[in-house]
């Protein structure tokens, strides 16, 4: 039986942090998970609950700007998309190695929960990273039609939502949670190079250079053949600027190998794949241990 505990943390700026904890009887290591960029956590939460069955506690929060961490008026936040890995995966890193000194803690990150992971201010003591659909996100690695849409979501209908609301109203139109301007223009702007925030416009300049050549832990990243963000290209690219004195193992999921008739971006985190991906990562982080 699982006991879920709700919980907030306050950033090192004053942002406090809402997420809830995912309890087994007795844990063998605690998961932070961190989420894709605008997505609802509740809709992890089946994939997290199995993990916590198999003796994971897990802990799932929503970033800065988003879901239950979203402040009152959106419009008068200025948060950016790197306060996501410099600022809130940090505190929720120290709040867990805090409250189960004596569990080894390992990282599963969706998306931007491993895009970010090094430009945490720390990665003392993780033992393990296993990654779904990380990438960088280049508009021109994308299928032609997805990256019209992508065209028209960032070009498009972000600068009207901005300038009629002061923030990226997209929840309304079935779009993603809702965010922050600064968060969702400065996303744009990564996804306009080939290297994403690697590139040398930005970093070391407008983003730290982070611990991205150093990681002391094994890697373990899911992309799917059919996803039009984390495609081949891009999976390859956000990866070749990451080292590791571990390994780091990129696996393609191809859908009908996994009875599926598509896995995309999101998919990874549906019910069909319980008995065969969610058993997968389980083993996988169980090897980290």
């Amino acid at each position: 039986m699982l006991n879920k505990e709700n919980f907030a943390v306050q950033c090192a700026d004053g942002v406090t942090l809402k997420g809830v904890l995912l309890l087994p009887p007795q844990p063998k290591a605690i998961i932070q998970f961190n989420g894709g960029t605008a997505a609802k956590k509740e809709f992890y939460l089946p994939f997290l609950e199995f993990l916590a069955q198999n003796g994971f506690a897990v802990a799932l929060w929503d970033y800065r700007g988003s879901g239950e961490s979203a402040p009152y008026n959106l419009k008068e936040c200025n948060f950016s998309f790197l306060d996501y890995g410099t600022k809130d995966m940090p505190t929720i890193k120290k709040y867990l190695q805090q409250k189960f000194p004596d569990l080894p803690l390992l990282v599963v990150g969706h998306s931007v929960g491993g895009q970010q992971l090094g430009f945490m201010d720390s990665l003392e003591g993780v033992k393990g990273f296993v990654g779904f659909a990380v990438s960088t996100g280049y508009f021109g690695y994308m299928p032609l039609a997805y990256r019209l849409q992508a065209t028209y979501f960032f070009y498009l209908f972000t600068p009207l939502s901005i300038s009629l609301t002061g923030y990226l109203k997209a929840k309304k139109f079935g779009y993603m949670e809702d965010l922050p301007r600064r968060v969702v223009t400065e996303w744009r702007d990564w996804c306009e190079k080939p290297s994403y925030f690697f590139h040398s416009d930005f970093y070391g300049k407008t983003v730290p250079k982070g611990h991205f050549q150093s990681y002391q832990f094994p890697v373990h990243v899911f992309w799917a053949t059919d996803d039009p963000i984390s495609n081949e290209n891009s999976v390859a690219t956000y990866w070749q600027h990451i080292k590791s004195i571990k390994d780091i193992t990129l696996q393609k999921i191809q859908p009908k190998e996994y009875q599926q008739k598509k896995i995309e971006h999101f998919g990874f985190f549906k019910k069909g794949l319980k008995e065969t991906l969610w058993q997968e990562t389980v083993a996988k982080l169980n090897s980290f241990l």
